[in-house]
């Protein structure tokens, strides 16, 4: 009875061998898989430190190009409305001509060169802008804006730029 007891235990451990052999493979192949997806991990982190300060700088960079189109954009909304304004007042250059002015130490009378500055004085046809602008008289008795005596000796007149004046109240 001895060794049938002993055999049917025997063929009960054999049973049992290949299930737990079976389990403590299985068991291995878990831990192998943990530590290769652990070492992927690692490797997976170490390379997302390694990113961060050029991704960083990257998002810095893009916040400045989000924030130079917004600039852009607003420059572009008020240029168009300044461009409507000059167009409803009437100030786009199709509307207006140029002439250039060029006198150079001339010796005019007073009269003349009242009837000068009264002809390039700004209204809303005409525009002077001057680049050089000079007086002077010719005695050093005489002023500026007081006459000595009676005198009527000419001044000195240098008068440089260009004078805008409207040709039209529509486009040609």
């Amino acid at each position: 009875m001895k060794t049938q007891a002993a055999n049917e235990g025997g063929d009960a451990l054999q049973g049992r061998r290949p299930s737990g052999l079976f389990l403590l493979a299985a068991a291995v192949a878990l831990l192998l898989l943990g530590v290769l997806g652990l070492d992927r991990a690692r490797a997976a982190h170490t390379q997302a430190l390694r990113a961060m300060p050029g991704a960083s700088a990257e998002l810095q960079e893009t916040r400045g190009r989000q924030q130079l189109a917004q600039r852009n954009r607003a420059l572009l909304e008020v240029s168009a409305s300044v461009q409507q304004h000059a167009q409803r007042s009437f100030i786009l250059p199709s509307y207006w001509s140029e002439r250039q002015i060029n006198m150079r130490q001339q010796s005019l009378t007073r009269e003349q060169f009242n009837s000068v500055l009264l002809s390039t004085a700004r209204s809303s046809n005409q525009l002077l802008k001057l680049e050089e602008f000079d007086v002077a008289v010719t005695h050093p008795d005489e002023g500026l804006f007081d006459l000595v005596g009676g005198a009527r000796l000419p001044v000195l007149v240098s008068l440089r730029g260009s004078l805008k004046f409207r040709i039209a109240d529509r486009p040609l």
